[in-house]
Parts: C-alpha cells; structure tokens; sequence
C-alpha cells in the first residue's frame, strides 16, 4: 500500500531477542493462543511478554496490561486484536523503541473502504516512525536460526535453507507441511500479507543477502512496485536461485486475490515478462512449485543441460523422452566407451542407447554399476532414474509376487501336484543361482539373495547421496509404482528430488537448466525463458 523507505532492522524481526504477543489469550480457537502456544513450542528461547489487560496468566506467562507497562526492551510485537484497536498499539510500539509490528488482524485492505483506508493511516503512521509492519492479515513469520514458530496454525518446519515469503499465509503455512513431508527444510518464512508498508522486494532483499538462505521461494499475487521488485530481484538470483508460483493468473484468480489479501494481480504477460528478465524460475502449479523448490534447495546445478534416463522398462523411457521433447531438454548422446561398459553386464538387449534400458533387470549390483557409469560420463549433466529406486519393501513384495502368489494359485488348481511343483522350483533356484556364480557371475536375471542388503533404502540412499557429492550433478528419481513410495519418502528427506511420474521429473531438469543457462548468460544480457 506505502511502501516504507527507511532502514529496517529485519535481523531482529527473524532473531529477536524478545517478544511481546498483543491479544494473547487463553481461549481456545483465538490467535493469541495459536500463536503463544507455536512459539513456546517451537523452542523459542528468548524473553516472551503476554498482553492481555483481562487475564493476569496466559500459558504460565504473567500479562501485562499494556506493550508500554513492559519494562524491558521488545524487539518484536505481534499484535491479534481487532483492527480498530491496532493503531493504537503502533502508538505505543514507536514510543517504546518497537521496530517490528507482525499484525495478524484482518478486517484492512483486503475488504476495501473503510479497511482500505485504516491500512493507508497505518502504514503512514509506521513509515514515519520507522516501524516494520508485517501484514496486516499476515499467517506470521518463522525463523531457524531462532527456533522462533509464530504462526498461526499448528506446524512446525523443518530445519533447512529455503527461504519462502507468501502473500497468503494459509497456502503458504500448508506448503511448509507439504515441504516437511518432502524433506525440505526452511530458514524463514514470513506471510506479508496486505503488505501495508513492507512487500515482497524488502523481504526479498533481506533473503538474497541472508547467510542461513541458499533458496527463496514466492507465492505472490500481486505487485505495488514492480520496478523495485525487479531491481531486487536480478540482483538476488545471480547468487541464490528464486522460484515463484503466482495467483491470479485469470480474472477470476485476479478477483479472488484482490478479496483475498487486497492485490491487484494485474495481467498475467506484464509478470511473465517480469520474471524472465529478473532470472526467476517460474511454476504453474502447487505442485510443481514444491518439485522445484526441493530441487532447489537439494540438487547441485547442472554443469549443462544434457539428460541421461536410466529406467527399467523401455516403456516409461519413450515416455520421458517424450517430455524432453515438450520440455526442450536435450537426451545426451552416450559415447561408444559407455555403451561398451554397459554392454559388459547389461542383457544383450538392452536399448543401446539413451534411455538406457535395464529391461526389467533385478540384479542390483547392476543396477549401482549403470547408475554410475552413466552419471559419471562427461557426456551426462542430469540422470534421470525411473524404476531403479526399489528397497526392502518392493524385494519383498516381488518375492510374495513371483514365488509365493503363483505357486498359491497353482495349488488351488493342482493340489496334488505340491510336490512336484516344490521340486521343480528348489531346481531352478538352485540352477539360478549356481549360473551368477559359475557361468556369469554379473548375469543380470531375477533376485540374487547375496544382495539382498543393497535392496535396501538406506543402501539406495547413500549410494545415490555419494554419487551426487562425487560429480556435482543432479539425480532425480521417480517413483513408480506404490511399493516404492516408503523409499521415495527417505530418498527426499535425504535431499534426493523424487517424483511420481517421468513428466515431473523431466519438468524439473528443465528449469535446473535453464537457471544454468541464465546464470551462464548474464554477463551477455541472457534472460531465463
């Protein structure tokens, strides 16, 4: 709405030293509460004030009446009463020496008329005593490296690097949840909200120079000043890369989001336009959003943009590199030395070629041994693995599926035949196995027992985190069938990006490299398309 221009002190607003929590409160289902009880919660250590002039205790805390009956210094208030009430505490914040104000109220911009108005008398009054406003109508802040949670709902974020600012504090505290279940850890998030007098470029620019902050993440809706929102914005992404998911695209988002936090979303080609010279990855979907944002913060960025596919069937390949076509990403060409190693333990009819088929083999040594070479060749910038990531669960399941099940099914036709049927399986699993140790000790068909610890995710898990540190490229790992969710789930909280279909996997590469390409052509004035 007024954007301020003074020296903020965002430090002290994501590691305060002290808080006060205006409108706290004992009643369940109110902010004040919500609130008090996710920054107990969350660890925070520092000094925490009660307000309330109507309860003399609010969760063991003694109240104070008032921010100024407090006789210690605070560094930030959160205020939770109704908005009328609110410029009077921002009176008493700037007397007090208060130079972060987190308004959780609602009732401002975001209704129009006489909100919009109140908002306006606000962010004036906070401009002119230097006073940070977060909000108002804002879901709070949470903060690392002070183990500071105050946010309006119950969740608590991992740990991590990310740093993600919303415009809407419900969608954004629901992607904090996703990202834990994801393995993506947070340094800050803060819901700006109505952004009376502080927007997303101040929070932005504080990101971009933040030592705990290595990615930023953005749900917008809309923009007060582009031009400021661009200079920052170009400045950032040549360190730190920045994904945004923006609302609002068509008129109906656009009338959604000025009811909603009180933004005009303004057209949808003016923001395009906008991301693409300031070099920040654009994602249309939740979805996606979190794709990238786990890429982000997780994978290296590639070297180049030449992807290598290594799947189990030859299926799903043509499948992947059908989206690279749509994604404009190119399949490296594989060098006659790869492809003389892989034929070593590979079936003789394996594809040949990029994807690189392992036909359904269940070798896992093999499995190890395809990864790496193809990761390792200097024709390779991304590997895109689909199939491959199989633990304990699905070795267990196919054991049930390929011995257990059919012989049940046979029995329930041919009882009479159990021992015959137990002969003829005991000699093909000894023929099996006496063929990987005598004939072919790399043979590549069915389970070998000897390796059944490499089945498991932690075995997965770790060869895949060494790889990566070892060559610098992104892995990215597609789960394919429902017995390999569990591993998908360890592989991500290990930082290991993994999707649930080959077309979200190609649709990441795809923006890794094209921020490599923006980063490889800024001194030529290149843009991310």
């Amino acid at each position: 709405m007024e954007i301020g221009r003074f020296d903020r002190d965002l430090d002290r607003l994501f590691d305060p030293r002290s808080i006060a929590v205006v409108g706290a409160s004992n009643v369940l289902g109110k902010w004040g509460l919500t609130m008090s009880m996710n920054i107990i919660g969350g660890g925070y250590d520092g000094r925490l004030y009660m307000v309330n002039p109507h309860e003399k205790s609010i969760l063991g805390h003694p109240t104070y009446p008032t921010l100024s009956a407090i006789e210690e210094p605070v560094d930030v208030a959160i205020v939770a009463i109704p908005a009328k009430k609110v410029m009077a505490v921002l009176e008493e914040a700037i007397a007090k020496g208060i130079m972060n104000l987190v308004v959780v109220s609602s009732n401002f911009s975001e209704v129009s008329g006489e909100g919009t108005e109140l908002e306006l008398e606000l962010a004036r009054r906070a401009n002119a005593g230097g006073v940070t406003i977060v909000g108002p109508n804002t879901m709070g802040l949470y903060s690392a490296s002070s183990s500071l949670c105050a946010v309006g709902t119950f969740v608590y974020p991992l740990k991590g690097h990310v740093g993600f600012i919303s415009q809407s504090g419900n969608l954004g505290v629901q992607l904090l949840e996703w990202g834990e279940a994801r393995g993506v850890g947070f340094s800050r998030f803060v819901g700006s909200g109505n952004e009376a007098n502080t927007g997303m470029a101040e929070f932005l620019d504080y990101l971009g120079s933040d030592p705990e902050t290595e990615a930023i993440a953005l749900y917008m809706e809309g923009l007060e000043d582009g031009r400021r929102f661009l200079e920052v914005a170009r400045r950032v992404t040549r360190s730190k890369p920045v994904i945004v998911l923006k609302g609002g695209r068509g008129k109906q988002g656009s009338r959604a989001a000025l009811s909603h936090s009180g933004s005009l979303a303004g057209e949808n080609d003016l923001f395009e336009g906008l991301f693409e010279q300031a070099g920040i990855v654009t994602t249309d979907t939740s979805e996606e959003f979190i794709d990238l944002v786990t890429a982000f913060s997780s994978l290296p960025v590639p070297r180049g943009g030449k992807v290598a596919i290594v799947t189990m069937g030859g299926g799903w390949g043509v499948v992947a590199a059908d989206a690279c076509d749509r994604e404009g990403v190119e399949l490296a060409t594989l060098p006659q030395g790869l492809l003389d190693e892989l034929d070593t333990f590979l079936p003789q009819f394996w594809s040949h070629g990029n994807p690189v088929d392992l036909v359904g083999g269940l070798r896992r040594a093999n499995h190890f041994r395809a990864i790496d070479a193809v990761t390792r060749s200097e024709s390779v910038d991304m590997v895109i693995l689909m199939g491959a990531m199989l633990g304990k669960q699905f070795f267990m399941h196919n054991l049930v599926y390929t011995v257990v099940r059919p012989l049940y099914r046979m029995l329930t036709h041919n009882i009479c035949r159990l021992p015959a049927f137990l002969l003829s399986f005991w000699k093909g699993f000894s023929r099996s196995v006496s063929s990987r140790n005598e004939a072919n000790p790399e043979g590549s068909a069915g389970i070998n027992p000897a390796e059944a610890w490499e089945w498991t995710d932690s075995a997965l898990i770790s060869h895949l985190e060494n790889l990566i540190a070892e060559t610098g490229k992104p892995i990215i790992a597609v789960a394919m069938s429902e017995q390999q969710k569990s591993t998908s789930s360890r592989l991500e909280m290990h930082g290991i990006l993994t999707t649930p279909t080959p077309e979200r996997a190609v649709y990441a590469a795809a923006k890794l490299s094209r921020y490599r390409d923006y980063l490889f052509g800024l001194q030529s004035g290149a843009s991310l398309k």
